[in-house]
Order: structure tokens, then C-alpha cells, then sequence
């Protein structure tokens, strides 16, 4: 206690003299904060712009501490913000994001209102009128999902603000943003005005912002969307799948090698021409060019020789290819062994994030599942064709052999054949690509082998997909 008392003492008579000392400029004194100037610059906006504040500010005796603002239109607070302050002037300039809400007029009054605070609580109103916001004017808009498809959304003649979708293959619920702009790869450019979801609802979201979800009930796939870009509504109709139509609301789940598959079995038609919706025909996908031509976004045509199939589709790959129940000579060879893989147009490392280990390549020593080899398909007499992502980007090798069937028949040795194109294959017994000390490396592509049985030639190109 000997040690408190004078400690306590000396606080007291210091909190004394303090309270009745001036400093050298003089006592403070309580005052409030001083608007200089204060503007926003342009005076007429587009909703979903943003605009510059510009204020100069002081105070007489006091710090100041914060510049509240509030941007309002027609009687609704249309976004707000607090700008921190210090010292006895400010001179501040400041964006301010002006969002499109919904149900907003055109060629609307908007003021600003600012608040200033000092640190002893003094305030000071002011007020930016003047200011006029018009609506948005967009020629089209595009719906982009979460998955990558990329639809138009036309402006429809009797309304500019309402776009619409149509002769859409969207699977019946999915998440989305609707762009004013999009890059030169089909993704959303957040220079232009960009909507989501903002608490439940639709509205002017940044490259932060979450996407909206829509469902179409009662329907395999949406068919028709509308924007209503006054209201920030959206509507949505659907229909029901054909008999030749494919929609992954008719496909199963399998895992193969610790992947997960989706997939169908069904009868294809040589020639026939297949309609794709929802993530099938997502632009990424590639569907195997052996068995499948693109005919477009949203629709493919068998190559192969009509039968039963099964569609093998993997989400993370996103590539699709056919298996059979026992593929065999003269309608197919099997090339099994290391270092090939079905194309695929994501990386090994974004295939490797969510299957561990696991590359663009995928085959091995074996039959067990359709993940251990790879079909080339008899494009003539005694001509077959694959297309295989072939070397392992990972470590550049690659070593297999065509069989006829999958009880390991008819081996086709390397040394049987002579080569052309390019020249990527070693060894007389295996097919190897070879990664060794003095070995070439072999560029890890797409490449599409041409066996010829008659002849007894291999021909090599690479292939861009």
C-alpha cells in the first residue's frame, strides 16, 4: 500500500494541472467541422458507374475524425460509407460506387448528404444536390453459370429493359451472373456492369460478389430466361427431354480409380446427331474425336459404329468418352500401359487438387476398367484411330502396346511397323516414349495415332482440340 499511495497522489495533482494548463496554442475548446467545398463530379451518371467526391474540411480547435456519406435517389438510400479523417484540415478525394437498385427511374434526382465529426463528437451536415442518375442502356446481356456455359440474353423489342434467353439446353437449376461485357475467352469482364446475388436478391455485384441461383420446376432443362432488368426479376420455363437428347438428370454415378463418373448406357447411331443440355455441353468438354464430331455448343454426331454404349463423364476432367462391354478386334484396338489419357483440356494440377496423385494421364498394365486403357476405333479396313493426351506432363514418358482384345490379344509390337509423322515412338517391343538423361523430351499434346494392319504403318499428327 506504501508503494500506491503516492502513485495515486501524483495523478490526481497531474489531471489538475492539465485541466487548468494551456497549451501553446491555447485551451481547446469544443467546435464543430468546417465544409470548405464540397462536389461530385460528373453531375449526371449512369447507375452502376462511380462518381468522384471532392471535399476540403477544417476545423477551428479540433481533429477531425470521420466523413460519413450517403448517396440517396428519390427518397431511398441507395449506398452509403465512412471515410476516416485526421488532423485539423482534409482534403479528400474519393470513388464512390453508384449501384443500379431495382425499380430505379431514369433520368433520376440524386443527392449526396455528408456528415463530419470531430474527435469530441462536434458535427457538421452538408448537402451535394444537383446530381442526376440515369438507367443503364445495354444492347444484350450474358447469362454465364457457374460451370462455364455462356448463354445470350437478347434485349426484347417492347421493353429495353427486359432480355431474353431462348432455345436454352441450362440443366433445370443452376447458379449464375448476368455480364454487361465478356472477355475474348468467354469470361465475365467486371469493367462493365455485372449482376448476382446481393442478400437474396438480384443486383450490381463486383468480381467479389456471389453468383444468383435460379430453378425451373417440373422440367429436364431450362428452356427460355428472362431478365427483367427494372425489377431485377427473372423468369424461367422449361421442357422435358427427347429421345436423343443428352442431360445429365438421366445419368448414374460410378467412381473408377478413385474418380468420380458419370455415366449412361444407351443405344447410339452412327451419323445421328445428339443434342447436349446443362454441363454436357459445357465448352470446356471435350467429347472423345474418335467417337464424337462437335457440331456445336450444344449438340454432337456419333462417329462410331451404331451399338450399345456406355458414356463415361468426368466432371473435373470434363471430357466424355464411350466404353463397351468387351471391345474388341476388327472393331477396336486397346492400347494399354503407361502414359496415356483420353484429351482433357484441364491441368494436371487442377486434376490433381481434387483426385491426389492423379495426371492428364491415366492408363496403365491392364483391363480392369475403362480408365486402364484407351480405344482406337476401325475408321477402314484394317485402319484404326485414337486420340490420346500422351506424354505424362509429369515425368515425359510413356510406354504401351495396341492390343486386340482385352484377354491381352495380338499384341502389336513397335519393332512390326514403320513410323511417319512425328517421331515420338522408341523400341521394337513396347511403344515407348523415353524420358532418359540423353532422350528428347517429347511434348506432353494431344496426338492422334493412324495404325494401318495392312501395311504396317503408324502414323503420327498432332492434334489440336
Amino acid at each position: 500500500m506504501k508503494s500506491i499511495v503516492p502513485f495515486l497522489l501524483f495523478s490526481g495533482i497531474l489531471a489538475i494541472l492539465l485541466a487548468s494548463c494551456d497549451d501553446e496554442y491555447g485551451p481547446r475548446k469544443e467546435s464543430t467541422p468546417v465544409f470548405v467545398t464540397a462536389a461530385v463530379s460528373p453531375a449526371t451518371f449512369t447507375f452502376g458507374d462511380s462518381v468522384t467526391l471532392t471535399a476540403t474540411l477544417n476545423d477551428p480547435a479540433t481533429m477531425l475524425a470521420s466523413l460519413y456519406y450517403e448517396v440517396v435517389s428519390e427518397g431511398i438510400s441507395i449506398t452509403t460509407g465512412e471515410i476516416p479523417l485526421s488532423g485539423d484540415t482534409a482534403q479528400i478525394t474519393k470513388a464512390l460506387f453508384i449501384p443500379l437498385l431495382s425499380n430505379q427511374s431514369d433520368n433520376a434526382s440524386v443527392q449526396v448528404n455528408l456528415i463530419a465529426r470531430n474527435v469530441l463528437k462536434g458535427a457538421a451536415a452538408y448537402q451535394i444536390e444537383g446530381l442526376t442518375g440515369k438507367r443503364p442502356v445495354y444492347e444484350r446481356l450474358y447469362l454465364v453459370t457457374d460451370n462455364g456455359a455462356v448463354a445470350l440474353l437478347n434485349m426484347l423489342s417492347a421493353d429495353k429493359n427486359k432480355f431474353a434467353g431462348t432455345s436454352l439446353t441450362l440443366d433445370p437449376s443452376f447458379r449464375f451472373r448476368i455480364a454487361e461485357k465478356l472477355t475474348a475467352d468467354n469470361r465475365i469482364d467486371y469493367s462493365g456492369d455485372v449482376y448476382g446475388n446481393v442478400n437474396g436478391r438480384i443486383g450490381m455485384i463486383d468480381m467479389n460478389g456471389e453468383s444468383a441461383f435460379i430453378y425451373t420446376p417440373n422440367a429436364d432443362y431450362t428452356k427460355v430466361l428472362t431478365f427483367d432488368n427494372t425489377s431485377f426479376t427473372l423468369t424461367s420455363t422449361g421442357d422435358l427431354l427427347g429421345a436423343d437428347d443428352f442431360a445429365l438428370s438421366a445419368f448414374g454415378n460410378q467412381d473408377i480409380e478413385n474418380e468420380s463418373f458419370r455415366t449412361i448406357t444407351r443405344t447410339l447411331e452412327q451419323g445421328k446427331i445428339y443434342t447436349l443440355f446443362g454441363a454436357l455441353a459445357d465448352v470446356q468438354n471435350i467429347y472423345n474425336p474418335d467417337f464424337f464430331e462437335r457440331i456445336s455448343e450444344s449438340s454432337v454426331q456419333f462417329l462410331g459404329k451404331t451399338g450399345e454404349y456406355t458414356l463415361y463423364y468426368n466432371p473435373v476432367r470434363k471430357n466424355i468418352f464411350v466404353g463397351l462391354s468387351n471391345p474388341s478386334y476388327p472393331d477396336y484396338l486397346l492400347a494399354c500401359g503407361w502414359g496415356l489419357g483420353y484429351p482433357t483440356r484441364v491441368t494436371s494440377a487442377e486434376i490433381g487438387s481434387v483426385y491426389p496423385d492423379h495426371q492428364r494421364t491415366h492408363t496403365s498394365w491392364g483391363f480392369g476398367n475403362v480408365m486402364n486403357y484407351v480405344l482406337l476405333r476401325q475408321t477402314g479396313e484394317g485402319v484404326y484411330q485414337g486420340t490420346f493426351y500422351t506424354p505424362g506432363d509429369h515425368d515425359h514418358y510413356a510406354g504401351f502396346k495396341p492390343f486386340e482384345n482385352t484377354g491381352w490379344g495380338n499384341e502389336k509390337r513397335a519393332g512390326d511397323f514403320t513410323f511417319t509423322g512425328e517421331q515420338i515412338i522408341t523400341g521394337d517391343n513396347d511403344w515407348t516414349i523415353a524420358n532418359g538423361e540423353n532422350d528428347p523430351i517429347v511434348e506432353s499434346a494431344n496426338y492422334r495415332f493412324t495404325i494401318n494392319l495392312v501395311n504396317k504403318t503408324v502414323h503420327i499428327e498432332k492434334i489440336t482440340l
